[in-house]
């Protein structure tokens, strides 16, 4: 397997900067890695924020959850500013995650374009 597609399958399905860490690219490789594990830490607290909103929402009116409630709730939450934060923060996951595959597939074509070295 070549070096460009080895960079871009670790950094599109294993985490962004993966392949550039198995590329030999280790400050980029953290780099996109920790702006991505912060990122995503980021979403997931929005989401559990946002849960849990709705999970008070039926405890405090004693209602039974069913699915267009649900789907009621969460229209009204996706007004509030944790629904900005939450889409700003994904925002960033995603656009670090598809520079990452760029990054890696650039790295990869390098490498491969470089003549073998001999060994003695």
């Amino acid at each position: 397997m070549n070096n460009t597609l080895k960079g871009i399958l670790f950094s599109a399905l294993i985490f962004p900067g993966t392949g550039q860490i198995m590329l030999g690219k280790y400050l980029r490789g953290a780099i996109f890695f920790a702006i991505s594990f912060v990122s995503g830490i980021l979403c997931v607290t929005g989401i559990v924020r946002q849960a849990v909103v709705v999970l008070q929402e039926f405890v405090a009116k004693g209602e039974v959850i069913t699915v267009p409630r649900v789907m009621s709730i969460m229209a009204d939450l996706s007004t509030y500013a944790s629904s900005v934060f939450l889409k700003i923060s994904f925002l960033i996951f995603f656009c670090c995650w598809l520079a990452s595959v760029l990054d890696a597939w650039r790295i990869g074509r390098q490498l491969d374009r470089q003549p073998p070295v001999e060994k003695k």
